[in-house]
């Protein structure tokens, strides 16, 4: 137990999911936002991942870590953001969604939980992170918080709640095994109160999208094909929330039956 926990073990998490996060953000660094500060958000189904499989307090510093590193290496050079946004904005951010989600989701194993987690603590650290941009660029409307809150959900919670499945199912030999990867996700049974409770909060990801059309319209002027964008984002996150937890743990699955 003592070597499960040591500090190797921990700087190994912090180091392999924060470089994992910070190559992965740099594949789509040259998307921008539409109000030309951070980017798309594709990658935050590392951290997410690690969120599930790892010890809850490293998993958070990669997210903080990859997510700095990923700006000053990628963005920064690109003009999408700065130093300052990287260590103030970013950061923190990242960090205090992947410690809330990690905390959730290792009380509460089941798959339904993890939707749940990811839409609520995903839309926590993004409103957290837009404020901090308002409150650093003044010129910037108070309604760019939902703005910027709203495209980020866009792109990172159908993109975890797709890729998760997928990495804890390519990783599933090693889960549990690994000093590394120490948590098995219990997501291997979905019935009607998992779907329900799934498709409850993905539906919640479709009402924040909504807001911002009734209660910020001026910003979908300088977002062209806004409507497209998300109604691709919410189909993808009503089908695929309440399912994909099949594509992780399908084994499982069969052998219990099985028995």
């Amino acid at each position: 137990m003592k070597s499960d926990s040591s500090v190797t073990v921990q700087i190994s998490v912090i180091a392999i999911s924060a470089a994992l996060f910070a190559v992965t953000k740099g594949l789509t660094a040259y998307i921008r936002t539409p109000w030309g500060v951070g980017q798309l958000f594709i990658a935050a189904f590392i951290p997410a991942f690690f969120a599930v499989t790892a010890d809850t307090l490293p998993a958070a510093i990669g997210a903080g870590a990859g997510s700095f590193l990923g700006d000053i290496l990628f963005l920064v050079p690109l003009g999408a953001t700065t130093p300052l946004f990287a260590l103030a904005v970013g950061a923190p951010a990242n960090f205090v969604a992947v410690f809330l989600l990690s905390s959730f989701v290792k009380r509460y194993k089941s798959w339904s939980a993890f939707v749940a987690g990811t839409v609520c603590f995903l839309t926590l650290g993004n409103i957290m992170a837009g404020a901090l941009l308002v409150y650093f660029l003044p010129t910037l409307a108070a309604q760019a918080i939902l703005g910027f809150a709203v495209y980020w959900d866009m792109t990172s919670i159908p993109a975890i709640l797709i890729g998760v499945p997928i990495l804890v199912r390519a990783t599933l030999p090693t889960i549990g095994r690994s000093k590394i990867l120490r948590y098995t996700p219990q997501w291997s049974g979905v019935g009607r109160r998992e779907v329900s409770v799934a498709l409850t909060f993905s539906l919640l990801f479709v009402a924040l999208g909504g807001a911002l059309f009734f209660f910020a319209p001026s910003l979908l002027a300088g977002w062209p094909g806004l409507a497209s964008y998300f109604a691709v984002a919410a189909v993808l996150v009503v089908i695929f929330g309440p399912i994909a937890s099949v594509v992780a743990m399908p084994r499982p699955q069969a052998k219990q039956s099985a028995a």
